[in-house]
């Protein structure tokens, strides 16, 4: 397990590229003005998955849109801010890029670390109910490297248009249904980290994935939080010294 020391800052979900350049445009600049607002004292950032709509990297091609952000994250990097990168399920198809061009450390599924003298356990959200069988079978599919290799065959003018189609429709059909919470016994992330817990310890869980702000007393000594998002409520989380706090950026 991983330890880190200092201030500590989560971000999810700002799907850039959805639904249309205009409105992306717009909440990329929100995140990079909340960036420079912490620029100042942020030791360590955690981008927890769904960063982008979609994301693919041919050998010499990437998406050419958010270059604010990608410009910002590289001068954090080159400050000397250590910056996680863990992939959900809309942006899973990134795979060197951003490492080699940014610095930053690029990550995959669930993990634990010890934050400020704190256990925490953090990934993107999805995919924690065993039960969604259907979202488990596209995720595989996605997931295998001949499924990635047919894709690049295609040119990139047809195949991030066909990518961003779908991703729309996607996020169009579950979009309201991401945003509801479903109770203590049927959501699927609560379930999840109670499971977990009858194993280990952890003082808090922080995921995305689920388009709503959350922090959930899971006992008398682990929390949920859910970060939330960049489309409707510019949230994050802050970790200083022993505390975590859920916020909403409000630009001065």
């Amino acid at each position: 397990m991983e330890s880190i020391n200092g201030t500590v800052y989560f971000i999810s979900d700002c799907h850039f590229g959805l639904p249309d350049k205009s409105e992306s445009d717009a909440r990329e600049k929100r995140v990079v003005a909340f960036l420079n607002s912490i620029e100042n004292h942020l030791t360590h950032l955690f981008l927890l998955g769904d960063i982008f709509d979609f994301w693919f990297e041919y050998k010499n091609v990437v998406p050419k849109d958010n270059i604010r952000f990608l410009g910002k994250l590289a001068e954090l990097a080159d400050k000397g801010v250590h910056i996680y990168y863990i992939l959900g399920n809309h942006d899973m198809w990134s795979f060197n890029y951003l490492e080699q061009e940014i610095g930053l450390k690029q990550l995959r599924g669930n993990h634990s670390f010890m934050i400020n003298g704190k256990k925490v356990f953090l990934g993107h959200g999805d995919a924690l109910d065993p039960k969604d069988y259907g979202y488990h079978l596209i995720k595989w599919i996605y997931s295998r490297k001949i499924n990635q290799r047919l894709f690049a065959a295609l040119h990139p003018r047809w195949a991030f248009a066909i990518a961003r189609a779908v991703s729309l429709k996607s996020r169009n059909a579950h979009l309201e249904e991401d945003r509801q919470f479903l109770g203590e016994d049927k959501e699927p992330i609560i379930l999840f980290c109670k499971k977990v817990l009858q194993k280990e310890h952890y003082d808090f869980f922080l995921f995305g994935h689920r388009h709503f702000l959350l922090d959930f007393k899971l006992n008398e000594n682990s929390r949920y939080i859910n970060v939330g998002d960049w489309q409707f409520h510019d949230s994050y989380v802050v970790m200083r010294n022993q505390n975590c706090e859920l916020k909403q950026f409000q630009k001065g």
